[in-house]
């Protein structure tokens, strides 16, 4: 029974003895971090920074904008255009209005979305992010219709 005892406060002993709380972190963009927690926080700030200064939804009345991730950039911009028809398909369900259907919705949106262009890209582990905007006079008008 000593023995037992003995061996928990010896485990209890090795198991609160205090840490390195360093970790390795990989160099982002120039940067060369440090090998502390402290500055791994301050790494993904930076490494997020240029994704932030990029809207999305709306930028004016005729401009509109999207994120997605996909796994090449064909496959990115037909998950663009997908998400696309969903937010006006969603928006005009909020307004409650008559014209919900996706594919009259995808017909009567097919010049903007075929005229879409990427506005930046980046590579990421999942394959690639981009940004894609549609452009089209009173477009908003158009999403919101009743």
């Amino acid at each position: 029974m000593k023995k037992i005892i003995i061996l928990l406060c010896f485990l209890m002993l090795l198991s609160c003895s205090s840490s390195d709380n360093r970790i390795e972190i990989p160099e982002v963009r120039g940067v060369s971090p440090e090998k502390n927690i402290e500055t791994h926080t301050h790494v993904d700030k930076v490494k997020c920074r240029k994704a932030d200064t990029i809207p999305t939804g709306w930028i004016d009345e005729d401009t509109y904008n999207v994120r997605v991730i996909g796994g090449n950039e064909e496959i990115a911009i037909n998950k663009a255009k997908h998400r696309i028809l969903k937010d006006i398909v969603n928006v005009r369900m909020k307004n409650r209005s008559r014209y919900t259907d996706i594919v009259k919705i995808k017909e009567e949106f097919a010049q903007p979305l075929k005229k879409g262009k990427i506005i930046n890209s980046n590579n990421v582990d999942e394959g690639i992010e981009i940004y894609y905007q549609i452009k089209g006079k009173g477009l908003k008008k158009k999403f919101e219709i009743k």
